[in-house]
């Protein structure tokens, strides 16, 4: 059974400890895929680079919509993400930990990607909430924050 564990590339380490710097990330979100039994980088746009694009430039949050729409494109995968909310003790930000497999995918891929995400939580840590997603409905914004919202720890 451990054969089929995949593992988390090296370079998915260093990519999201660079990210989690959440006063200066170096991305706009990490999107890290399977490839065979290794979790790759996928996307990881440099930071600031969503909201230059044409596709994004005039979306309210650019990097955000870029992601989902790769995920969703992708079909699978797992992202991270630094959400900015509002707090009583002021402005905060969230990394937040994305599984994502479409509900109408192959069964062996969401089994693959649901039993394979500790892997990533393991490799890839501190960060304040995982969602997992299963359509778009799931990815919304909005969700995302009421996901935020009702965590019992963040």
């Amino acid at each position: 059974m451990t054969d089929s564990i995949a593992r988390l590339r090296p370079d998915c380490v260093t990519m999201f400890n660079e990210f989690k710097n959440v006063e200066k990330p170096k991305y706009d979100f990490l999107i890290m895929r399977l490839d065979g039994l290794n979790i790759v980088p996928d996307l990881c746009p440099n930071f600031g680079y969503s909201a230059t694009t044409p596709k994004y430039s005039q979306r309210q949050h650019p990097a955000y919509d870029y992601m989902v729409d790769h995920l969703i494109e992708k079909g699978s995968g797992y992202a991270f993400y630094i959400l900015p909310i509002d707090t009583p003790n002021g402005p905060s930000k969230k990394i937040i930990f994305f599984t994502y497999v479409d509900d109408n995918g192959p069964a062996k891929t969401k089994m693959t990607i649901t039993s394979n995400k500790s892997v990533v939580e393991k490799g890839c840590p501190d960060f304040s909430l995982k969602i997992t997603a299963n359509s778009l409905e799931d990815l919304t914004y909005k969700s995302c924050l009421d996901a935020v919202a009702h965590a019992k720890s963040i």
